[in-house]
């Protein structure tokens, strides 16, 4: 049975790889452009177009920073740099993809220079931040973590190659490896205390995100509606991103 039905499939592949290749009229090629989110979403198949698709490989320069109660914006140190990476499948929704839908995978990288001390509490499992200490006098505090996250956008974007473009999502990932190094100066002496692991740490990443520019260029900004710590007694902290953004195909 199980060899006839395979017989039978191949055959039918065989037939159909050939009425394919004997066909001379180009519009029969639109019936393997099917609508439903493949080419442009409509139940028919669609029309031989160039539905060019754009943004796949996307790259953030960030400013990172907190963002929360009693924490004032674009506060802290220049060097507060980041990086996420992002590959996107550009689904076109409309037959001249001037709207579509992107989803991906990506990664990134959360670098804050902050002027506070950023403190694990051993007592109730929770992290806070407070301010410098007088003694020993800290020359900076670095606040690292790394993430893996799905990003999904809704496109907006006008025809053309040099199009004007204006992208809306959200994000939703796993945070791992945090950690924090503090750089102090004692007597003289250079020390470096590094923390790597908090005891609150959400590993759960969920963020909005919007980017607005033209052709490969764009301004990004993102926030995190979830707060880096998660214990009750925990500095609220959520996390802001803004800076750019730069598509290679």
């Amino acid at each position: 049975m199980y060899r006839k039905l395979l017989l039978a499939m191949v055959a039918l592949l065989f037939l159909s790889h050939a009425t394919w290749a004997q066909s001379t009229d180009p519009n029969l090629v639109s019936r393997f452009r099917p609508g439903i989110m493949w080419f442009f979403g409509g139940l028919r198949s669609s029309k031989l177009v160039d539905a060019r698709k754009y943004d796949r490989l996307v790259f953030d320069i960030n400013y990172n920073d907190w963002a929360g109660k009693g924490q004032q914006l674009f506060q802290q140190h220049w060097s507060s740099l980041g990086w996420n990476t992002q590959l996107f499948f550009d689904i076109p929704l409309t037959r001249k993809n001037t709207i579509a839908l992107g989803i991906g995978l990506g990664y990134g990288h959360t670098r804050i220079r902050h002027y506070d001390l950023l403190e694990r509490v051993d007592a109730d499992r929770s992290t806070i931040l407070t301010p410098f200490p007088a003694d020993p006098k800290i020359d900076k505090s670095v606040f690292r973590s790394n993430k893996l996250f799905i990003p999904v956008e809704l496109r907006f974007r006008t025809p053309g190659w040099k199009h004007f473009k204006w992208h809306v999502g959200g994000r939703i990932g796993y945070q791992f490896k945090a950690s924090s190094s503090v750089h102090s100066v004692k007597k003289g002496h250079k020390m470096e205390q590094k923390t790597v692991g908090f005891y609150d740490l959400d590993p759960m990443i969920l963020s909005v995100h919007t980017r607005i520019g033209i052709r490969n260029w764009a301004l990004t900004a993102s926030y995190n509606l979830t707060p880096y710590f998660r214990a009750k007694t925990s500095t609220v902290l959520n996390g802001l991103e803004v800076g750019v953004s730069i598509s290679l195909f």
